[in-house]
């Protein structure tokens, strides 16, 4: 495997991945994650926040329940209609 090459964001100096965690005290993987998702300079080694991940994490959910819950009423909506309409064809 070679390794990943950043600019760290203080000194502007090439460095590895597992380097700037070093420098930064982050896990290697915390930063192949990161640098993986696009994040680069400051926003890759910025400090892990344990109550903002899991306010992102909480939002996420919520999002995903409230989507849930619009398919499901979108897809019942159609059942509760009166099938008088059907019954007036036939005749």
């Amino acid at each position: 495997m070679t390794a990943i090459y950043t600019t760290d964001p203080k000194t502007k100096e090439s460095v590895t991945l597992s380097e700037l965690a070093k420098r930064y005290k982050l896990s290697v993987s915390t930063l192949s994650r990161r640098h993986a998702e696009g994040k680069r300079g400051d926003e890759l080694v910025e400090p892990f926040d344990i109550r903002r991940y899991n306010a992102e994490q909480c939002a996420r959910a919520q999002a995903a329940a409230e989507r849930k819950e619009a398919i499901l009423a979108a897809n019942s909506r159609g059942l509760m209609r009166p099938l008088n309409h059907i019954a007036e064809a036939r005749q």
